[in-house]
């Protein structure tokens, strides 16, 4: 009896330790080349595919640089099996096939880099960029057009200058333009008032055009 647990073992060992290892590996990626991050990839079957069964359910994640590695059991009777690779609803057909893997002590390794066809997601930090770069053009764009308005007129040359304006005010007597500050001249010399009239008539004016608080 202990001679026979003896043997099972042996077998069940040597069985063991015949088993190979078939790896997948590669890059996951999107179409711009950017790394899928730490997305999981998962073996699927096609239906009534029963000598795909063994790999179904195996999975892994890709790393921060998009790479990953699928490690598998191997069987002599595996080769040619069909495996199904989906990732993020996207799905990659690979067959197995030790003849177009490379050998290493006994085990082997097959390259298959996956591009998705989707676009990368917006990461919250590239949002809030574009938003705050909106922003500021959308203010510069609006102080450019008051600017411009400003500009356009000459009171607004002058306080873009520096320089603030000299008020004006309309003669009542010939409802011409003249300088505040130059009322009094032009009442005097053109309309020939006297001085302490023009002085008086001025700052009545000046009352009327003075806005309510």
């Amino acid at each position: 009896m202990r001679i026979f647990n003896a043997v099972i073992i042996i077998v069940l060992t040597s069985s063991i330790v015949a088993a190979d290892a078939y790896t997948i590996y590669g890059t996951l990626k999107y179409p711009n080349n950017t790394a899928v991050q730490y997305e999981e990839i998962l073996i699927e079957c096609e239906p009534h595919a029963y000598d795909c069964a063994k790999f179904s359910g195996e999975s892994t994640m890709s790393d921060f640089g998009g790479g990953y590695r699928l490690e598998l059991a191997y069987d002599e009777g595996d080769d040619g099996i069909e495996l199904i690779l989906s990732v993020k609803g996207e799905t990659f057909k690979h067959k197995i096939s030790i003849h177009n893997a490379s050998q290493s002590e006994g085990d082997y390794y097959s390259n298959l880099n996956l591009t998705l066809n989707q676009d990368p997601p917006v990461s919250p930090l590239s949002a809030g960029f574009v938003c705050g770069t909106l922003f500021f053009i959308l203010v510069f764009a609006n102080v450019a057009v008051k600017t411009g308005r400003r500009l356009m007129t000459p009171e607004g040359r002058q306080r873009f200058q520096g320089r603030s304006p000299m008020p004006v005010t309309t003669c009542k007597i010939c409802n011409g333009t003249v300088r505040r500050h130059l009322l009094v001249r032009h009442l005097i010399v053109d309309h020939g008032i006297p001085p302490e009239d023009a002085g008086a008539l001025a700052g009545l004016q000046f009352s009327d055009e003075r806005p309510d608080d």
